[in-house]
């Protein structure tokens, strides 16, 4: 568990939060490409069902990061600036 969240982030925790944040945001975008791609009007179905596919793969690796991250088996030692 992520402690002292009152006072400034430290570069792990920093770490922690960016991976989230990162993996959200293709979360999200999955789910818009996938409502697109559903609605059939685009001759791009097949691209953007491939497009989801890759957001997926990368959203799963990256909370795979943050799940590391947490458990501190990958460490950053300073945040970045």
């Amino acid at each position: 568990m992520i402690d002292d969240l009152d006072g400034p982030r430290t570069a792990q925790q920093e770490l922690f939060y960016d991976l989230e944040d990162a993996s959200a945001v293709i979360g999200c975008s999955v789910v818009q490409l996938t409502a697109l791609a559903a609605g059939g009007a685009s001759n791009n179905v097949a691209t953007l069902t491939k497009v989801c596919a890759l957001l997926t793969a990368q959203q799963q690796r990256l909370e795979a990061y943050a799940s590391e991250v947490k458990a501190q088996r990958i460490n950053r030692s300073e945040a970045s600036g």
